[in-house]
């Protein structure tokens, strides 16, 4: 999901329209959109409550380096999202009303403050002044970084199209690819179904890795000889890196 070019609307519903297909934000799931547009955003709707919880459980959870909510952050957002009122809430968090209202008051005060950001933003970087097509980030522990690393949003998402089956709403890697830029595509694409920050036992990784591809020990090996993952000496601790 390249948040540079997807509009607040479509960030908080959770897909994305195109004259042919409405797409997930979080997976690959699209549908047919041109001749049953009514009955193509039912079925993202559905797909979004079965598969991710719902638009908004998807979006205060999304995965990714740019949410920096706490714990705590995300769970008032959601509680504050269904309709719940402040003492309902102070009980279960066993604070006070008064506490609930100031944390209200702090999270309109970061929209207020992420609002100016956004237009300041885009009255300086013009669609014509940002790149067309951004390159994925390098991890922090790849090595030796060349060519191989150059993998453009675009070559990604043929990559992800090309080599995985996600028809049951889960990730699975249908043949492993031939080619470093292939490989890497597919790595990048794994690695997202860990948390950032997050510290897996061997066993951990290795049961997720399983329900990925059979050769799961293939994957992890390339894992963490690209830098995605680190891990102790000894194999028992596994940490995924940016």
């Amino acid at each position: 999901m390249d948040l540079l070019q997807i509009g607040l609307n479509e960030l908080g519903q959770g897909y994305q329209i195109s004259p042919n297909l409405i797409a997930c934000n979080y997976c690959q799931t699209e549908y047919p959109y041109e001749k049953q547009p009514n009955e193509a955003i039912a079925r993202m709707k559905e797909h979004l409550v079965t598969v991710h919880k719902g638009s908004q459980q998807a979006l205060v959870a999304l995965d990714s380096k740019y949410n920096t909510l706490t714990t705590k952050q995300k769970e008032l957002l959601l509680h504050f999202g269904s309709g719940e009122k402040d003492q309902e809430i102070a009980e279960k968090f066993e604070v006070s009303p008064s506490t609930i209202r100031h944390q209200k008051f702090t999270f309109r005060e970061k929209a207020k403050q992420a609002k100016v950001y956004l237009a300041q933003f885009e009255a300086i970087f013009s669609e014509k002044s940002l790149p067309e097509d951004n390159l994925l980030p390098v991890p922090d522990a790849a090595g030796i970084v060349d060519d191989r690393f150059l993998l453009t949003e675009t070559e990604y998402a043929e990559i992800v199209r090309k080599y995985f089956e996600f028809s049951t709403g889960a990730l699975v890697l249908t043949v492993f690819p031939k080619g470093q830029k292939n490989i890497i595509g597919i790595l990048n694409r794994i690695v997202e179904e860990f948390t950032m920050h997050t510290h897996y036992s061997g066993k951990e990784v290795d049961e997720q890795l399983k329900a990925i591809y059979f050769d799961y020990l293939l994957i992890k090996r390339y894992l963490i000889d690209y830098g995605f993952f680190t891990r102790t000496p000894d194999g028992a601790d596994y940490y995924r890196l940016d």
